[in-house]
C-alpha cells in the first residue's frame, strides 16, 4: 500500500505540470485523480468539470455528489476506491474530449491503473469505455456487461451526471452499482461478454452523442 501510494505521488510531480496539449493553456489545476493507491475498484471518468478544474479532484459537483450517493448504496466511500479521468485538464466550455487529447493524455491513466492495480474498472460514459476497451462500440451497447481484459474485469456505466438531464437514470445507475458489488463480494467470477471492435454499433453511438452534451 505504502509503495503503491508514493509511486502514485512521485507520478504525480512528474506529470502535474504537462504541457503536452493545448488544454494546459486555460485549465486552473490539473486534476490527476484521487483515492485509494491500492483500491479494488477504480472508476474512470472522461474529464473535468468547471468545479474539478477549480478544485484539482474529480468529481465534486453535482455528479460527484451522485456518485457518493451511489457509492454509500453498497457501503462504500471514496476513501476505499480510486477515481481518475482520461483527461487531466477540463477541455473549454465542457466540451467532449478530441481524439488527439485522448491519445495524448492516455498514457497518464495507463500508467495509474499500472500502479494501483484494481481488479475493476468501472468506466463512466463513452469515451472512458471506448478507450479501456479499445472499441468504437457505444456506452448504450455495453453498459452494465462485464468484460474481462489483462487480468481486471471491466464494467462500463453510465456517467453519473447523466441523472442530471434524465432523472429516471438513477435506477439504472443503482443497479449498476449493485452489479459491481456483487463482481466484488463474488471475487469477479462472472462470464466475461464479448466485444466486436470491427462491428460499430451506430445507432448506438447516435444515442451516445446526445447524452454526452453538458455532461461534465
Amino acid at each position: 500500500m505504502e509503495d503503491k501510494r508514493e509511486k502514485l505521488k512521485s507520478f504525480f510531480y512528474k506529470i502535474n505540470d504537462c504541457r503536452r496539449c493545448g488544454l494546459h493553456e486555460d485549465r486552473t489545476r490539473f486534476v490527476f485523480g484521487s483515492g485509494n493507491a491500492a483500491a479494488e475498484l477504480m472508476f474512470v471518468g472522461e474529464a473535468p468539470g468547471k468545479n474539478e478544474d477549480l478544485q484539482g479532484l474529480p468529481f465534486v459537483g453535482r455528479a460527484g455528489k451522485i456518485l457518493d450517493d451511489l457509492l454509500e448504496s453498497i457501503s462504500m466511500n471514496r476513501k476505499e476506491v480510486f477515481i481518475a479521468n482520461v483527461l487531466k485538464c477540463r477541455p473549454p466550455g465542457n466540451r467532449d474530449p478530441v481524439t488527439d487529447e485522448i491519445n495524448t493524455c492516455k498514457e497518464y491513466l495507463f500508467e495509474q491503473i499500472n500502479i494501483i492495480n484494481p481488479k475493476i474498472i468501472c468506466t463512466l460514459g463513452k469515451y472512458s469505455t471506448q478507450l479501456i476497451l479499445d472499441t468504437s462500440h457505444g456506452i448504450t451497447g455495453l453498459r452494465g456487461k462485464v468484460f474481462h481484459r489483462d487480468g481486471r474485469t471491466i464494467l462500463p456505466i453510465n456517467h453519473p451526471a447523466a441523472v442530471l438531464y434524465n432523472p429516471s437514470r438513477i435506477e439504472i445507475l443503482q443497479n449498476d452499482f449493485l452489479r459491481i458489488k456483487g463482481l466484488l463480494d463474488s471475487g469477479n467470477k462472472t462470464e466475461p461478454s464479448p466485444v466486436d471492435k470491427e462491428n460499430d454499433d451506430k445507432e448506438d453511438n447516435k444515442n451516445d452523442d446526445k447524452e454526452q452534451l453538458g455532461l461534465f
